[in-house]
């Protein structure tokens, strides 16, 4: 899932020497185009590795199904299907499609999953080599402001087929979410799950009944994490270069610009769904909604640093 709203910003701190039973087991792999992060305890090493394992195996599930990158993905099916018909949905894209327009309608559309025209016209989904006109820019903007998308029990529908859809900001938080279920299946109870930035504590290490300690990169922050997620969304780490410009991938639906690389957002909730969605959102509308946790810190793009 290249072109996830998220920076690799979370880094959990050590925690006190752990007594057995509790095994601590560490997996590092690559998911979704991103590094990926799982520490937790099991009563053995072999069941914590068997709990990764299936944790991993479930996050890989979940990309087959929602990668804008992958021809074969669900997600690429309904979007062929723009404008000619219908489709029939597995429980994986029928709950992404109905997280992401409850959290358009929540953010008044600062997150917004129609923007993949906007995407393709600045240069991150089809290469080009020169800045967009201003008549592509409203052409692709106009695209992303009419989007519809119907969803009838697990029948979705894209009735026009100017709309195209892009999970790049929602889909790894879903993917965390899953994995954590997979692994409390496993009756893991304390458990740490990063995926480039997104992350979610389940539980809370030994001897940290408060959770899993997280230190916000580019920030004096640091965070306490138990069953929540944290993501932190920036322009300034997935950026292509056009003439002169260097641009990040996050996109402002009612602009049509990408947002400025100045600041990044990161917010804590209950899952790393809506952790992944709204640390975009904010980063777009400079603010999260109401009772959503926020940290504001200043960055440097580091192609200006």
């Amino acid at each position: 899932m290249a072109g996830a709203s998220v920076m690799t910003a979370l880094v959990p701190r050590p925690w006190s020497r752990v007594p057995r039973p509790s095994q601590f087991v560490e997996r590092w792999s690559w998911v979704m185009g991103q590094p990926v992060h799982i520490m937790l305890f099991a009563e053995s090493e072999d069941a914590g590795l068997e709990a990764c394992a299936r944790a991993l195996a479930e996050l890989r599930r979940v990309e087959a199904r929602l990668s804008l990158f992958d021809d074969a993905s669900d997600l690429c099916e309904l979007n062929r299907r723009a404008g000619r018909g219908s489709m029939r949905v597995d429980h994986d894209l029928r709950d992404v499609l109905r997280a992401a327009e409850a959290f358009r309608i929540q953010t008044l559309g600062a997150f917004d999953p129609a923007v993949e025209p906007l995407m393709r016209t600045w240069g991150f989904h089809r290469p080009r080599r020169s800045l967009p006109t201003e008549a592509e820019i409203a052409s692709a903007r106009a695209a992303v402001a009419a989007a519809v998308v119907r969803l009838d029990g697990s029948v979705a529908t894209l009735p026009s087929t100017l709309t195209q859809l892009d999970f790049g900001g929602i889909a790894v938080g879903y993917g965390i979410d899953r994995a954590i279920a997979v692994l409390r299946a496993q009756g893991i109870q304390r458990a740490f799950v990063d995926v480039s930035g997104d992350c979610y504590g389940l539980g809370a290490p030994p001897g940290e009944p408060e959770g899993w300690r997280v230190d916000i990169a580019g920030s004096p922050e640091q965070v306490l994490v138990r069953d929540a997620g944290l993501a932190t969304s920036a322009n300034s780490v997935s950026v292509i270069r056009l003439g002169r410009q260097m641009l990040g991938h996050v996109m402002d639906p009612g602009t049509g610009h990408p947002v400025p690389d100045r600041i990044q957002m990161t917010v804590l909730a209950g899952t790393a769904i809506a952790a992944d969605a709204l640390s975009t959102a904010a980063l777009v509308a400079g603010h999260a909604p109401a009772g959503i946790r926020t940290i504001v810190t200043s960055t440097v793009h580091p192609f200006r640093s």
